[in-house]
């Protein structure tokens, strides 16, 4: 893990990187966060660069409505790490201790949680990513096309720790519920990033980028 409290969106992305390939932590889940918040990234640019050649309401208030899932998402990459050193550390407990069971359990609600949420504002992204594609201009629309791929493989990657995590809740209930959740999520992830790549006009569609200009 990172051997200092300096929070993981302000270490260099080499830092990042470095740590991830060495480190128990971050793990999938936190890289997942990052992965989603720079894929949504790429989807602003392309709506703020639009933007800036052509000014209109329903664009801006689609910008609106990125940045908020931006900032929402970004902080659930260090709480994806706080809740796996959680789980580790009751996993890690005296196997006699009595509340080692209850504190398992408890350690992994938090630990199905996050990559939950992860995974749920991902998908509120690649909704904001369907509406604003009409909003984009051709010029970038490769850029969008990339970061809703993102967004997407970063959902999927979240909920890989749901299905790490889901056997150690307390109960038969709340496993189904998880299991539940990510599949739905999943099945409906897939759709959107389906009617977004046909809306680009399909998996080899190019957008322009590479002979029309940015400026």
């Amino acid at each position: 893990m990172l051997n200092n409290p300096v929070p993981l969106w302000e270490h260099s992305l080499g830092d990042f990187r470095d740590t991830v390939a060495r480190e128990p932590m971050p793990g999938c889940g936190a890289v997942a966060v990052v992965s989603a918040d720079l894929g949504l990234a790429l989807v602003l640019k392309g709506l703020h660069l639009s933007q800036d050649h052509n000014a209109t309401a329903p664009r801006q208030a689609l910008i609106d409505k990125g940045a908020s899932l931006k900032q929402r998402l970004a902080p659930l990459a260090q709480e994806d790490v706080a809740a796996f050193e959680a789980f580790m550390a009751a996993v890690g407990r005296d196997k006699e201790d009595e509340g080692r069971n209850s504190a398992i359990h408890a350690a992994a609600e938090t630990a199905v949680e996050v990559p939950l949420k992860t995974a749920q504002l991902c998908e509120a992204a690649l909704a904001m990513t369907q509406q604003a594609g009409e909003h984009i201009e051709h010029q970038f629309v490769s850029d969008a096309l990339a970061g809703a791929r993102l967004i997407h493989a970063a959902l999927h990657s979240a909920l890989l720790n749901i299905d790490a995590n889901a056997g150690q809740l307390g109960s038969v209930t709340a496993r189904d519920r998880a299991r539940l959740s990510r599949d739905g999520l999943a099945q409906r992830a897939d759709a959107l990033l389906t009617t977004i790549t046909d809306s680009a006009g399909g998996p080899g569609r190019v957008s322009g980028s590479e002979s029309a200009s940015r400026g």
